[in-house]
């Protein structure tokens, strides 16, 4: 019983991460990670990883436009940098964004624009940087967050919760009473 117990809470551990998890990439986290990535260009250590990721997400052109040529070399060019909700219309999207960047003397710029992406095989990619439309807005100024869960997936998290949590008194239970 015990062991049959201990499978059902693994199977619907493996179902919520499953029934709860995203396997195709959004526009907005894609241009995070490329923003990350562009972030990164600066740091001595992980320059070259920088820009294979930078290379995979956007193209350079793109990048050229976001980082600053008087930015700080030693950390992230970024010490902020926001996205807000994807424009998404067939293979084309646009995903706004604010970034401060770090600059040399320490001091900091605030820039904002919306990264252009197109979906090529499968997957999304920054091609250019534009300046925002009106109505183009990251969370933090009102906008839209990039991405939230569907009511569905809450409602199979608290089932799934409660499932394992039963499961969990059920086993605490029988082990007392085994060792009384």
């Amino acid at each position: 019983m015990r062991r049959a117990l201990l499978l059902l809470a693994t199977a619907t551990l493996a179902l919520t991460a499953i029934g709860c998890g995203r396997s195709e990439p959004r526009p907005a986290g894609i241009t995070e990670r490329w923003l990350q990535a562009v972030s990164e260009l600066g740091r001595e250590g992980l320059r070259a990883d920088a820009e294979e990721r930078a290379a995979e997400y956007g193209t350079p052109e793109a990048t050229a436009k976001v980082r600053p040529a008087d930015a700080e070399d030693d950390e992230r060019t970024f010490s902020d940098l926001e996205v807000g909700k994807a424009v998404v219309d067939v293979d084309q999207a646009r995903v706004p964004f604010r970034l401060t960047a770090r600059i040399e003397g320490g001091g900091r710029r605030q820039s904002d624009g919306a990264a252009v992406l197109v979906k090529e095989d499968g997957t999304w990619r920054v091609i250019d940087v534009v300046p925002r439309e009106p109505g183009e807005k990251v969370p933090s100024e009102g906008g839209e967050r990039p991405a939230r869960a569907a009511a569905s997936h809450w409602l199979y998290a608290i089932a799934a919760s409660g499932v394992i949590t039963l499961i969990g008194v059920v086993l605490i239970e029988r082990e007392g009473e085994r060792t009384n």
